[in-house]
């Protein structure tokens, strides 16, 4: 039985050197097709970010939050290869499959489509695609065919976020799965682009014999509330263009005519968007994945793939498109392709050869942090969850969604647009002054507090200093900082010097350092 186990773990671990093979050939070459760019543009790159650097960017990137002190200290002491380690770590990690699940949630059904019930069913699904490393092509198919009851099949939620309806499912689905502006032609032909409304709405004709069925339970006041919809194909049901009588048969964007069962029409649509041979399908998710890596996409906007919008790297898209597809449409090699590249991992400070680049990825370029990761990131910053050690968990998530809920509101323009970023808005600026979460973390005389803590436990001023950089912006100050700030507890007319420490950590959680992804 040893023997047996020890071969088992052999094997095991000769498949991960394998894999890690694979990944480190598919990195070599993306750096070689940005380089011969950045020749050719005779742009100089910058060069390789810090250990500081890299791990806030990936914690953010990976899991929607800035690393803990316990997780830079760690990776200060970690050995050889380790940023590669540290990207497999966060890829298996219950905050990685989180912060994908709601990044997913978001691009399927929007920030606030469905009800929560549908939205949470959405994302446990999502989360268990993420946590099994599903296959796209698979991903994608049980979101377009998916049918029963949503209880039991949550990614029926996804069809019923659009109420079953033909045109807002084709404009959607064409946008995300094959990043394609068809919506464009609902109402005329497209302007720029070889789609005409015909086009349209025969691919919206494979949606058009779906339905679903309210299913309602009593609730604890004995009133019917709404618990799932059941989905299902019916052997009826067509669609019309506006101004036409004709009924319109469902057609692919390739020309070729759908002939079968109308029962059949969204899995003949699905196996038609996954086909390897789709010119739109991989590249468009490579396109999403990068631009949320990289800070842009190849084609811009992301759902505007055409002659308006040509990629600035053709070649490397098709590449990274095919090796996508090779890999069998595994999104976490190709994450790791991109993560353990040297285009990702650059710093993001310029040099006079490369001050201007914007499309050639001779430096990191820097990103606002969604609302969720600066909400997130405040909350690490602050030890959120220190101060409230007394509520048990589930009071404290509670506690957190409801924060989130208001922090969210806080962004809302009043125009109903969506909130994408961070931009630094005045109500937020006076919940950041203002807020509890910072007040709480911040008091020196609050037991329990960040800078309670920090007082408490050390005693020089570089010290308290170094800690406090490293809670809030993930790094050490540099000498001449901490220099900077000696001299400002020694100028201040506090009579309690502690309040410089205060006055230090509130900066800093206000600063664009802290605001930006970099």
């Amino acid at each position: 039985m040893k023997i047996l186990s020890t071969i088992c773990l052999l094997l095991f671990m000769c498949l991960i050197s394998i894999i890690d093979a694979r990944i480190s050939s598919s990195t070599k070459q993306l750096d070689r097709h940005i380089t011969v760019k950045m020749k050719e543009a005779e742009i100089k790159p910058s060069g390789k970010s810090n250990d500081a650097e890299f791990l806030r960017r990936i914690h953010l990137d990976l899991t929607g939050k800035i690393p803990t002190l316990e997780e830079i200290e760690a990776f200060e002491k970690s050995g050889r290869d380790k940023r590669q380690e540290k990207i497999n770590q966060l890829l298996k990690s219950d905050l990685y499959y989180d912060h994908w699940g709601r990044i997913w949630v978001k691009w399927l059904i929007g920030r606030n489509g469905g009800n929560q019930q549908a939205r949470t069913g959405l994302e446990k699904w999502v989360r268990d695609s993420l946590r099994v490393n599903k296959p796209y092509n698979q991903f994608v198919t049980e979101l377009l065919t998916a049918t029963g009851d949503t209880r039991d099949n949550p990614a029926g939620n996804y069809m019923q976020r659009y109420n079953l309806s033909p045109t807002n499912l084709t404009s959607h689905s064409s946008r995300l799965f094959l990043g394609l502006p068809m919506q464009c032609a609902e109402c005329h032909d497209h302007k720029t682009e070889p789609w005409y409304q015909e086009d349209y709405y025969s691919l919206a004709s494979f949606f058009s014999n779906v339905r679903s069925k309210a299913v309602y339970e009593k609730n604890d006041r004995g009133q019917d509330q709404l618990v799932s919809w059941v989905l299902r194909d019916e052997n009826k049901g067509a669609i019309q263009m506006p101004g036409s009588n004709q009924k319109i048969a469902p057609r692919f964007l390739d020309g070729n005519i759908y002939r079968g069962v109308s029962q059949k029409k969204r899995e003949a649509l699905s196996k038609w968007i996954t086909d390897r041979k789709n010119p739109y399908f991989s590249p468009a998710i490579v396109n999403r994945i990068w631009s949320q890596f990289m800070g842009r996409g190849f084609v811009e906007p992301l759902d505007a793939f055409g002659e308006e919008h040509p990629p600035t790297h053709p070649e490397l898209l098709d590449w990274l498109a095919e090796d996508f597809a090779r890999y069998g449409y595994n999104l976490q090699h190709l994450m790791k392709t991109i993560l353990n590249s040297g285009a990702y991992q650059r710093t993001s400070a310029k040099n006079p050869k490369n001050e201007d680049d914007k499309y050639y990825y001779s430096h990191a370029y820097i990103k606002p942090l969604s609302a969720e990761q600066f909400f997130n990131s405040m909350l690490e910053a602050t030890g959120f969850e220190r101060l409230q050690k007394r509520r048990d968990k589930s009071q404290l998530e509670s506690m957190k969604r409801d924060y989130l809920r208001r922090f969210i509101y806080l962004l809302d323009n009043g125009e109903m647009e969506e909130i994408e970023a961070f931009n630094g808005t005045i109500p937020q600026a006076l919940m950041m002054i203002n807020g509890p979460l910072v007040n709480d973390s911040g008091d020196h005389r609050q037991r329990g507090s960040f800078i309670n803590y920090i007082l408490k436990t050390y005693r020089t001023t570089k010290d308290r200093v170094e800690r406090i950089y490293l809670m809030v912006l993930s790094r050490k100050p540099t000498t001449k900082e901490v220099t900077h700030f000696e001299r400002y507890v020694k100028r201040s007319l506090y009579n309690d010097k502690k309040l410089a420490y205060e006055d230090l950590y509130w900066v800093l959680l206000n600063s664009a350092e802290f605001a930006l992804n970099h």
